[in-house]
């Protein structure tokens, strides 16, 4: 039975009622809980360390004019998502081959030469360059190194580009569908 890892988004669209994504996702969200219940193997549901600090950057670097409306969303965040979920060993692997992959593939040219000394690879080629978010491409790496389902609204074309062959392969759902959610 596979976990279900929520991303930044779809945490904040799960919680803002005005969101024109709320609906879908909170009927996914109890669908899959629905799901769940029926199952011997109960998957989680779970949200990411760097999603957690996703949030805490974003109410701290665009603090809401409206005290009340932040101290609501911070209470959710702890009293409503799931368990959080660690950056693991199995994540780290997956993290390196994952990046590696993308500089491979997506870093100029002249950025990638062989037989580099390891102090020439520190932050070789930039994310931007690369064309990801770099949590992105953490929460990828912990899916594919817990075989979890990455929850999102986002396409990761780049990842999931280069990612294709991994086993575990990188799954991802998009609850902002409604219909969408799969207990797997």
């Amino acid at each position: 039975m596979r976990d279900f890892l929520l991303d930044t988004q779809t945490v904040r669209y799960w919680y803002d009622i005005k969101c024109r994504q709320h609906e879908a996702v909170a009927a996914n969200i109890a669908s899959f809980c629905k799901q769940s219940e029926l199952l011997e193997h109960k998957p989680r549901l779970l949200v990411s360390v760097v999603t957690l600090g996703e949030i805490e950057f974003g109410n701290r670097v665009n603090p809401s004019p409206n005290a009340r409306m932040q101290a609501d969303y911070l209470r959710f965040v702890r009293e409503q998502l799931p368990m959080p979920w660690e950056v693991s060993e199995a994540a780290v692997g997956a993290y390196g081959e994952l990046r590696c992959r993308l500089f491979n593939q997506c870093a100029p040219r002249e950025r990638r030469k062989p037989k580099m000394r390891p102090e020439q690879l520190i932050d070789p080629v930039t994310s931007k360059e690369l064309g990801i978010q770099e949590n992105d491409l953490w929460l990828c790496a912990q899916a594919i190194g817990h075989s979890m389902v990455l929850v999102t609204n986002d396409a990761m074309r780049r990842i999931c580009e280069v990612s294709q062959g991994m086993q575990p392969p990188l799954l991802l759902q998009n609850w902002t569908i409604p219909d969408t959610a799969k207990a797997e």
